[in-house]
């Protein structure tokens, strides 16, 4: 074979190569990115089954201490009354005042009304029904109504929540951290103040009761009440921050940006 001849087959074996070698390093990438997107997918669906089980269980958690509300207020409160009517409508035989009339009708409407509100709040829908706006000032007027806190509530007038979804979470997180001043503060009043702009929403809530030492519980560990707070923040993307001292009250605030996607 010419020489011209061999070094045109061996520079065409040499192309060939090289062309197979690119093709194989072409298909090589594509795996690769076929397989970091099915894990990418994958890693979002599990995300997304992780947030909608938190959804549930939110809602859940809601439901039952809304029924625990519900059993203490008609124990508490309606039954009282009740208990009250009951004793104007034994001593009528005595006594059947135009007075004692009115009182024991106002009695009535006090009940009734109350009842009217119970059942309001047995809605499974009720925070998407009134938004979180009202269901935070729902809950802070019954704080102020047990007569054992003074309450504040400051809400900027730029805020209107996020979505359905966070909402529910923010308003979940609120009611924990509400739930562990009672259960542990011995606090006498509570404040909560939310800001808002268009690219951060900040949640303060404080108490004026014994505190803790910040340190230490980075050391011990969270309770479950806190830790259900952090494992929140992360599947809507906020932050949370403790600020406490020993005989000085408690200030937890919450942060997220409310255009961020949640998946």
């Amino acid at each position: 074979m010419p020489k011209q001849q061999e070094d045109i087959l061996i520079t065409i074996v040499i192309a060939s190569v090289f062309l197979v070698l690119i093709g194989f390093f072409l298909l090589l990438i594509v795996f690769i990115f076929l397989r970091r997107q099915r894990k990418f997918q994958q890693e979002r669906d599990e995300m997304k089954n992780r947030f909608d089980q938190t959804i549930l269980k939110t809602q859940l958690e809601i439901q039952e201490q809304t029924f625990s509300h519900i059993s203490q207020e008609i124990h508490d409160n309606i039954g009282q009354v009740l208990s009250l009517v009951r004793l104007n409508l034994s001593t009528f035989m005595d006594d059947v005042s135009e007075e004692k009339f009115e009182h024991t009708d106002q009695l009535l409407g006090k009940a009734i009304k109350d009842l009217r509100d119970l059942s309001h709040n047995l809605q499974s829908n009720r925070i998407n029904d009134i938004g979180i706006l009202e269901s935070i000032r729902q809950l802070m007027a019954t704080l102020q109504k047990t007569g054992r806190y003074a309450t504040s509530l400051e809400i900027a007038d730029s805020f209107a929540g996020v979505n359905k979804d966070t909402d529910l979470i923010l308003f979940r997180m609120i009611q924990e951290i509400i739930n562990n001043i009672i259960k542990h503060a011995s606090a006498s009043a509570i404040d909560i103040k939310i800001e808002s702009d268009p690219s951060n929403i900040k949640i303060v809530v404080t108490d004026n009761g014994t505190g803790f030492d910040t340190e230490k519980l980075k050391k011990t560990g969270h309770g479950i009440g806190l830790q259900n707070i952090f494992n929140r923040a992360k599947m809507i993307h906020a932050t949370v921050d403790i600020q406490s001292n020993p005989g000085h009250g408690t200030a937890i605030t919450l942060q997220i940006k409310p255009n961020r996607p949640l998946l």
